[in-house]
């Protein structure tokens, strides 16, 4: 007969397993938004230029995107490393947060074909901000029914860094209705994030 343990320990790497391939998935997806101009008309070389010059801002958005998905896998997993019980509720938290994971490729789509705007800058930011709640929401339950292990100095720098994360993309909200095209430059804030968690 399997230990409550052992089925316990078996849906947290199956857990683990799922968020690396969906993260995958949505990470690859993100170049969709990066399109080959298609050129109507005369060609040149100030034509083609141009045309793929009007791309830079979809780039900005992939490689934007790109980092903070690959910071936030890696913060998900350093997160379970302390994890050694998980229940449905703590598996239903980490299954909606992952449906946010997945809308980055559209968010960031958006952006990037229209990052002039306010709502693609909204929406992006909002994608951001539900995906930080999340996490938080999940180490802080994780906490609350004593599934983790050991609340060590590391894992709780990695709870401020999930708590910079919210006010950062929240700052991007806030910038989504002043300084629109500049809203995305906020995230540059997570750098010393990332640099907190590896002490």
């Amino acid at each position: 007969m399997i230990k409550k343990e052992d089925m316990e320990h078996v849906l947290t790497k199956h857990l683990e397993t799922l968020v690396d391939g969906i993260f995958a998935i949505s990470m690859t997806l993100l170049v969709k938004g990066l399109v080959v101009p298609q050129i109507t008309g005369p060609l040149s070389n100030t034509v083609v230029q141009n045309s793929y010059y009007n791309l830079l801002p979809n780039l900005f958005a992939l490689v934007l995107s790109f980092l903070l998905l690959a910071i936030l896998w890696n913060s998900h997993h350093r997160i379970f490393n302390h994890i050694e019980e998980i229940n449905d509720t703590l598996l239903w938290i980490n299954v909606i947060w992952l449906l946010f994971i997945i809308l980055v490729p559209f968010s960031a789509s958006s952006l990037g074909q229209y990052g002039n705007y306010i709502l693609p800058n909204v929406i992006f930011n909002i994608n951001m901000l539900g995906i930080g709640i999340l996490l938080y929401i999940n180490t802080h339950y994780a906490l609350k029914m004593n599934f983790i292990k050991e609340e060590t100095t590391k894992f709780r720098y990695r709870r401020y860094a999930n708590i910079g994360f919210i006010f950062i993309s929240l700052l991007a909200l806030l910038l989504s209705f002043t300084f629109t095209s500049w809203s995305p430059v906020a995230y540059i804030l997570i750098l010393p994030l990332t640099l907190v968690t590896r002490k």
